[in-house]
């Protein structure tokens, strides 16, 4: 494959993901992604040996960049409860990314396209194992003293974020802050570690010698 070709198939991923974030799977057609790319509707058939090909890589693509996000946010921190709080506030995002809304739209086709269960169930795997690394790195450095079992935790916690980013994604139902404060207090509960600094305490003056 050129450079030039491999270049124009990344552009079709990338156009077909933002359609599928826009219009879900059940709205993504050839004339939509060729409108979004500006191309014809032959050059996107050209590349890919059937619209579906495109879409079953175009979702692969986003989760394969979705997790690798996550890596690189903790990537260099070194401290273990600095990388926990990275990753819950990552979690529960300021803004829904279309990457995100592709993931939610994968989750609401399964139904009516289970071929892409394996995609969706992918991706909930590696989110839970990097909690699982992340705590465990913790216990190892005294950090964390987990009241339960580790993957249980951080199944927990890839539980909360999916259900607090599905409210996210309705613009009427804005609540991030309470939200990312409940995923805080669940993991200080669960891990016996602080996450949350004490705005009561943060506030008195300090004591002078």
């Amino acid at each position: 494959m050129t450079r030039k070709s491999q270049l124009r198939k990344q552009e079709l991923l990338a156009a077909a993901s933002a359609v599928i974030a826009e219009h879900g799977i059940a709205g993504a057609s050839v004339r939509a992604v060729a409108e979004r790319a500006e191309v014809s509707t032959g050059s996107v058939l050209y590349h890919f040996e059937s619209f579906d090909q495109l879409v079953t890589e175009a979702v692969k693509s986003v989760i394969d960049e979705f997790n690798g996000h996550r890596r690189r946010l903790i990537d260099g921190v070194a401290d273990p409860v600095e990388r926990l709080r990275i990753m819950i506030e990552a979690g529960i995002p300021e803004r829904i990314s279309n990457e995100l809304r592709v993931v939610y739209e994968v989750a609401a086709a399964l139904r009516d396209q289970p071929q892409y269960r394996r995609n969706q169930t992918l991706v909930t795997e590696r989110q839970v194992a990097l909690y699982s690394i992340v705590i465990e790195v913790g216990v190892a450095l005294g950090a964390f003293t987990p009241r339960m079992d580790v993957d249980a935790i951080a199944a927990n916690l890839v539980a909360l974020e999916d259900a607090y980013d599905l409210y996210l994604l309705d613009p009427d139902n804005w609540q991030r802050d309470i939200y990312l404060r409940n995923m805080m207090q669940y993991a200080e509960i669960a891990l016996g570690c602080v996450l949350v600094a004490d705005a009561s305490n943060a506030d008195e003056p300090e004591e002078h010698q």
